[in-house]
């Protein structure tokens, strides 16, 4: 009887001791598996549900989730090359599940993984840092390597960063680096206020959560983190021209971060013959060169004018976020609730990022969620992989 009892506690603590580890971190030798179940399980226990009767959609929209390539992949290739996501901040794995789905289709292992403070609720990016979100990219990245013979990082926003900043202090280890709409300076003159802005107050809005994929508002010290971790990887990137392969994919009229201080970087410091840019314009008719390509996004028979930060990597067939999708991003409505709530339930309604044209078509336009070229999208970073794929 004794003997049981001790044994039962032994076990308790040991169970302890497995959920007490660092959520956000995959450890040495862990089973994918096994990390997914434990981070599902940090998640249910801390996450705020904007429905709790669909907890389990829920909680997989942001969970950590690995894609092995295609059935009809050759067998022999499976395992060579893989690609390690990050998603960007406020966002959660679900922000690029499209691209890593429509990768793994094209014979790749693909991971996607979860940063520090994101997937509960949005007051937990009060407290985390940007050598969290470091610690959690190079701990990812140790254990993928270990699976996968060759790796990309690729990164959305502020994942973007991250990774970018990982490939040029660890050039030797990456194949490739992957940017969508990839952050490396705020879209505003006075980013640099943020850190004076954040000692006074926590938050600049705080509204509640309607999308259960993403925070509705984000704390101001994490924005500081954010702003941050674009200036050092700026700085690092600019100071120190690499030839490392890089392939980005973002819109000129991108609200969320500085577009034009990416394509400086590019021609500047990325400087790889075969790298290539991806720029979604609406204002710049097609083009091509060498090194980048330009597609018009003035699409008004579509009733769209411009892609938006994340419309660049939606694809038009997701159920949430797509073109007829189930969820509306409706956020610079939100200071009218009449006006807002029309946004999301509009049947025939116009799609881009802001502007005054944009709103002259609807005054309750929507902020695009989808990239009617979507497939073409994969197809190009399909192509830069395979470019670059050592055998």
């Amino acid at each position: 009887m004794f003997s049981r009892f001790y044994i039962l506690i032994i076990l308790s603590l040991c169970v302890s001791k497995v959920w007490a580890s660092d959520p956000y971190i995959i450890e040495k030798g862990e089973a994918f598996s096994s990390y997914q179940a434990r981070v599902k399980h940090y998640l249910q226990e801390n996450k705020e549900w904007v429905n709790p009767t669909n907890k389990e959609i829920e909680t997989n929209a942001v969970l950590p989730q690995q894609w092995e390539p295609d059935a009809s992949c050759n067998s022999a290739d499976i395992g060579k090359h893989g690609v390690l996501m990050f998603h960007g901040l406020s966002d959660s794995p679900f922000s690029v599940r499209d691209t890593a789905m429509a990768l793994a289709a094209q014979c790749l292992r693909v991971r996607v993984m979860l940063l520090p403070g994101h997937g509960t609720k949005q007051e937990d990016l009060l407290n985390v840092s940007r050598e969290d979100w470091r610690q959690t990219v190079a701990a990812s990245f140790a254990h993928f390597s270990n699976e996968v013979d060759h790796v990309f990082v690729a990164g959305f926003s502020t994942g973007g960063a991250l990774v970018t900043e990982f490939a040029w202090k660890n050039p030797e280890k990456v194949s490739g680096v992957i940017l969508l709409s990839p952050l490396f300076k705020i879209n505003t003159s006075i980013d640099w206020l943020s850190p004076f802005v954040s000692v006074f107050t926590d938050w600049l809005d705080r509204n509640k959560t309607d999308d259960y994929a993403k925070y509705a508002s984000i704390p101001t010290p994490a924005i500081v983190e954010a702003y941050r971790i674009a200036k050092e990887v700026r700085a690092l990137v600019r100071d120190n021209p690499k030839d490392i392969p890089v392939f980005i994919a973002m819109s000129e009229e991108d609200a969320t971060v500085d577009s034009s201080v990416t394509l400086k970087l590019f021609d500047q410091s990325m400087i790889g013959e075969s790298s290539q840019m991806l720029l979604y314009s609406r204002t710049q008719k097609a083009a091509q060169t060498n090194r980048k390509a330009v597609v018009n996004t003035y699409w008004p028979e579509q009733k769209i004018i411009g892609l938006s930060h994340m419309g660049v990597i939606g694809n038009p067939s997701n159920p949430y976020y797509g073109e007829k999708g189930s969820y509306r991003i409706c956020d610079w409505h939100r200071s009218d609730e009449a006006r807002y709530k029309k946004c999301q339930s509009a049947k025939e309604n116009w799609y881009g990022e802001r502007s005054d044209e944009l709103l002259s078509k609807s005054d309750v336009a929507g902020r695009i969620s989808w990239n009617p070229q979507f497939k073409n999208l994969m197809n190009y970073i399909g192509s830069f992989i395979r470019a670059h794929s050592v055998e």
